[in-house]
């Protein structure tokens, strides 16, 4: 089924609320209360919405979007603060042949972010950027703390590195398992807490929540396909990042808007 048909056929949803609760954890969410200090986005851009699965119903289906507005993306010497927003786009099924739910990946959109400054102050030859990356992998376990695991690569962006340069790729990803609770992660990180998902805005339409995802218990894979694509320069990447960066030694912080 083609993505124009699924969009339109969101807003007409009307699922029991068992079957919400048991199989779209972000279709319900707690009391409203205060929104965060980021605005709430004008707009939610559901271009990205995946095609349905064949004997996914559409009735029985939702896209969801994610717009996460503030954070911190801190993977070994590399830390960041989220100031562009970046777009998770995912959609959650029901084949009502089998009763089964499935969770199907839309497309994650970030812009890249400065690591490195120019040695000169130019923001292009000698300037080095950061583009999260989707890395092929995407599950929302079923749990009241609305996890989401994905995998990511990290795109290292600079002309003398070529267009492959990653920190983790697909076959072997930056493993993220977000959650609104409690982490608990081996030294020297300690625990961190986000927030459960709760409405802040229910008009005009559509109901939007917030939520933090938290994780700061991940590894980070060494980098691959730097200079020539081969790899001539994956060592600089992983001395100057300090990459692979073990477990205990990273953060990610999202502050995000969902519908």
């Amino acid at each position: 089924m083609k993505f124009p048909r699924f969009s339109r056929r969101r807003a007409r949803l009307a699922l029991p609320a068992a079957l919400a609760a048991a199989g779209l954890p972000f279709s319900m969410g707690t009391a409203a209360h205060a929104a965060p200090d980021d605005p709430i986005p004008d707009t939610f851009d559901f271009s990205d919405c995946p095609p349905l699965p064949e004997g996914a119903d559409p009735l029985f289906s939702r896209c969801f979007v994610a717009v996460i507005t503030s954070g911190k993306f801190q993977i070994g010497g590399f830390d960041q603060e989220i100031e562009k927003p970046m777009r998770i786009t995912f959609a959650q099924t029901l084949n009502l042949d089998t009763f089964e739910f499935d969770t199907v990946f839309g497309k994650i959109r970030a812009e890249k972010m400065l690591i490195q400054p120019g040695l000169f102050g130019d923001p292009l030859l000698t300037a080095v950027y950061a583009q999260p990356e989707y890395a092929g992998f995407f599950e929302l376990p079923t749990s009241e703390d609305f996890r989401i695991r994905i995998g990511l690569k990290v795109k290292i962006i600079n002309p003398f590195l070529g267009n492959k340069c990653t920190v983790g790729s697909n076959s072997k990803p930056i493993m993220l398992d977000l959650t609104t609770g409690t982490t608990n992660p081996p030294a020297p990180n300690q625990p961190i807490s986000g927030e459960p998902a709760s409405i802040v805005r229910s008009e005009p339409p559509p109901e939007v929540r917030y939520a933090k995802h938290v994780d700061n218990s991940f590894a980070v894979p060494g980098a691959t396909g730097c200079m020539f694509n081969f790899g001539a320069a994956n060592w600089l990447i992983n001395q100057v990042g300090g990459f692979p960066s073990p477990a205990g030694k990273n953060t990610v912080i999202q502050n995000e808007y969902i519908v």
